[in-house]
C-alpha cells in the first residue's frame, strides 16, 4: 500500500462518518455541509500514515463525536497544517466555524486555501470569514478568484457570491461589493442578475428594480431577469407591474410551461380567474394528464359558476389517479349544489378509511341520508362505519349528536355528548361541542364548565376563549370578565368575525356604543351573517341611527329570515 493511499483510506474512512455533535443548524458563514474533494489539479500529498498521525486523526474525529469541537478543529488543523492535505484544512474550517471559533476558523481557511488554491469552496469560506473579520479589501480578492474558478457562462460564482453576501451583517457593505464585482463584468448579464438578486433578498426592491431595468434594457430576453423583475414588484403590491413583466417573459418564451405556470399562478392571486383559466387551458393542451393543472382548472371552472366543466375535471383527475381525495369531496359538494342527493352522499361514501377526511365525510353523507330519509337511517349507517382509531369514535360521537341536534332531539344529543365525555374525558372538541349544546338548553353552569376544562389543560384555545367570554357577556351580567376572555381571543385571531362579533357585543353590554360599532362593522364586512347583522343593528338602533339598522336587518333577514337571534331582536325593538 502506498503511502498516500494509506493516508487516503483513513481520511475516507473518518470523513464518512460526519460530525455527530455538530448539528447544521449552527453554521452561520457560508461553507459546506459535506468536504468537497480537491480540485483536479491539486496533487495530494504523500504522508506515511505513522502512529503519531492515526493518533492525532482519531483525537481530531472523537472530540467531534463527544461534542469538543475546538479541541477537534485544533487537532484537525495540527494535521492539515503536517500533511498539507487540503481535506484536513476543510474539515479545521468547518469544525472551528461549528464551535464558533473565527479566529481559528480564518486560520483553518488560510491555510486550505494554500493548499487548494483553485477550489472554490475554500475561497467561499475565506471570504466570509475576512468580511467577519472586518477584511473587506482581502474578502474582494477572493471573490474575484470564485469568479474565475467558476465555469464560464453559467453565473455560477455571481450567484455564489450574491447568497454569501446575503448574510452579512453590513447591507451597504454588501451591495456596494457587489457592485463593485458587476461593474468589473459590464458584459457579463449573470453578474448584473446577481447585483439585483442580492439588492432584493437584503430589502432594496427599488434598488434591485433599477438594476433589473438597466440589465433588461441591454439583454430583453433574459428570463430569470424577466421572473425576478416580476417578483420583486410582486412583494412590492404592485400586482399589474408583476403581471405585467411575467405577460412578456410568457411571450418571449411560450414553450416555457414552468414560466407559464408562475404566471397563471399569479393571475390566480390577483384575482384575474379568467385570465387564469386560459393560462391554465394551454398548460393543460401542452401538459395533457397533469393533476396539478387538471385541479387548477376545476377549481377556477368551479369558481366560475362552470360546474359541469368543473365536474368533467374532477373525474379527470380520478382516471388519471391524481389528486382522488378532493376530486371526490369536490364532486360530493357539486351534486349536493345542484340537489342531486344520491350521488352526493355516494361521492362521499367513496373516501376510503386511509383518508383524513373519511370520519367528515362520512358525517356529511349521515346527515344527507337524514335529509333524503329519516334519523333512524342516517343513525344506522354513521353507527355501521368501520372505525380505525380513537379519532374515529369520538368524530362518531360528534356527527350523531349534530344529527340528533339537527332532528330536533337535542336532549337525546346531550346524551351522546355526555358518553362520549366520559369515554374520553377532556376531549377538547367534546367538551367545546356540549358546551354550546348546553348553552342552548340554558345549561350554564354546564356550557361554562365544560369551557373552563377545555382552558385548564388548553388556556389559549382561542374557541374556547370566544365562546366562554360570549357566553358570560351574553347571558349573565359579568361583562367585564367576558370581555377579557374575547380580548384573550381576539389576540390570537384579530381578524376572526365571530370574535369581532363577541368583542362589538361586550362593548354593547359595557355601553361602549362606538367601539361596538367599530368593532361589529368589522365584523359585518368580513362576514355579513344574520347574527352579526342583528348585532351591528341593535347598535346602530340605540345611537339613534334607526334607517341604517333597519337596513342592516333586512339585509340580515335575506341571508337567513329564521336566524333565531335576528327573530328574537326584531321582536323586541320593532314589534
Amino acid at each position: 500500500m502506498s503511502r498516500t493511499t494509506g493516508l487516503g483510506c483513513m481520511l475516507g474512512a473518518l470523513l464518512l462518518t460526519g460530525c455527530a455533535a455538530a448539528p447544521q443548524s449552527v453554521i452561520d458563514t457560508p461553507v459546506l455541509t459535506e468536504i468537497p474533494p480537491p480540485a483536479d489539479n491539486a496533487a495530494l500529498p504523500a504522508v506515511d500514515l505513522d502512529a503519531q498521525l492515526l493518533y492525532q486523526l482519531l483525537v481530531a474525529e472523537f472530540s467531534a463525536q463527544q461534542g469538543a469541537l475546538h479541541l477537534s478543529a485544533q487537532a484537525y488543523l495540527q494535521t492539515a497544517s503536517t500533511t498539507r492535505d487540503p481535506r484536513l484544512a476543510s474539515r479545521a474550517t468547518r469544525m472551528a466555524i461549528y464551535a464558533r471559533d473565527m479566529e481559528l476558523a480564518l486560520h483553518a481557511a488560510r491555510l486550505w486555501v494554500e493548499l487548494d488554491p483553485q477550489q472554490i469552496d475554500a475561497r467561499q469560506s475565506l471570504a466570509a470569514l475576512l468580511l467577519r473579520h472586518g477584511h473587506a479589501e482581502q474578502a474582494v480578492n477572493h471573490l474575484r478568484q470564485m469568479i474565475a474558478l467558476s465555469p464560464q457562462n453559467t453565473g455560477q460564482g455571481f450567484m455564489l457570491i450574491a447568497n454569501l453576501l446575503s448574510q452579512e451583517g453590513d447591507r451597504p457593505l454588501a451591495l456596494r461589493i457587489m457592485q463593485t464585482l458587476a461593474a468589473e463584468h459590464p458584459d457579463e448579464p449573470m453578474a448584473h442578475y446577481a447585483h439585483a438578486h442580492l439588492a432584493n433578498q437584503l430589502g432594496e426592491q427599488e434598488y434591485a428594480l433599477q438594476v433589473l431595468n438597466a440589465l433588461l434594457a441591454r439583454w430583453p430576453d433574459m428570463l430569470d431577469a424577466r421572473v425576478l423583475q416580476a417578483r420583486v414588484y410582486y412583494a412590492g403590491n404592485n400586482e399589474g407591474a408583476a403581471l405585467k413583466s411575467m405577460a412578456t417573459a410568457v411571450q418571449q418564451h411560450p414553450d416555457n410551461h414552468q414560466m407559464r405556470m408562475i404566471y397563471a399562478r399569479m393571475l390566480v392571486d390577483a384575482g384575474q380567474h379568467q385570465e387564469a383559466r386560459k393560462q391554465f387551458k394551454q398548460l393543460n393542451k401542452a401538459k395533457p394528464g397533469d393533476g396539478d393543472i387538471v385541479y387548477a382548472l376545476a377549481l377556477l371552472a368551479q369558481e366560475a359558476g362552470d360546474l359541469g366543466e368543473a365536474e368533467g375535471y374532477y373525474r379527470q383527475l380520478i382516471q388519471i389517479g391524481e389528486r382522488g381525495e378532493e376530486a371526490r369531496l369536490s364532486l360530493g359538494q357539486l351534486a349536493l349544489q345542484q340537489q342531486r342527493y344520491d350521488e352526493s352522499i355516494e361521492w362521499f361514501q367513496s373516501i376510503g378509511t386511509d383518508s383524513e377526511r373519511y370520519m367528515d365525510a362520512q358525517i356529511q353523507a349521515a346527515r344527507l341520508i337524514l335529509q333524503q330519509q329519516d334519523l333512524k337511517a342516517a343513525l344506522r349507517y354513521l353507527r355501521g362505519l368501520s372505525l380505525h382509531s380513537q379519532s374515529d369514535i369520538a368524530q362518531r360521537y360528534l356527527g350523531e349528536a349534530d344529527l340528533l341536534n339537527a332532528a330536533g332531539e337535542p336532549l337525546q344529543a346531550m346524551e351522546v355528548y355526555d358518553e362520549a365525555v366520559a369515554l374520553f374525558m377532556d376531549h377538547a372538541d367534546l367538551l367545546y361541542a356540549r358546551a354550546l349544546l348546553a348553552e342552548k338548553l340554558d345549561r350554564l353552569d354546564q356550557a361554562e364548565a365544560d369551557l373552563r376544562r377545555i382552558l385548564e389543560s388548553d388556556p389559549e384555545h382561542v374557541h374556547a376563549l370566544n365562546a366562554l367570554g360570549y357566553t358570560l357577556i351574553d347571558r349573565t351580567d359579568r361583562y367585564q370578565e367576558g370581555l377579557e376572555y374575547i380580548q384573550r381571543a381576539y389576540q390570537q385571531n384579530p381578524d376572526d368575525p365571530a370574535i369581532l362579533d363577541s368583542m362589538g357585543w361586550a362593548y354593547y353590554r359595557l355601553d361602549e356604543l362606538e367601539q361596538a360599532e367599530a368593532y361589529l362593522r368589522r365584523a359585518y364586512a368580513l362576514l355579513p351573517d344574520a347574527e352579526i347583522g342583528a348585532h351591528l343593528g341593535e347598535v346602530l338602533w340605540q345611537q339613534g341611527k334607526q334607517d341604517e339598522a333597519r337596513q342592516i336587518w333586512q339585509q340580515a333577514q335575506e341571508l337567513n329570515p329564521e336566524h333565531p337571534v335576528l327573530l328574537e331582536t326584531l321582536q323586541r325593538l320593532v314589534p
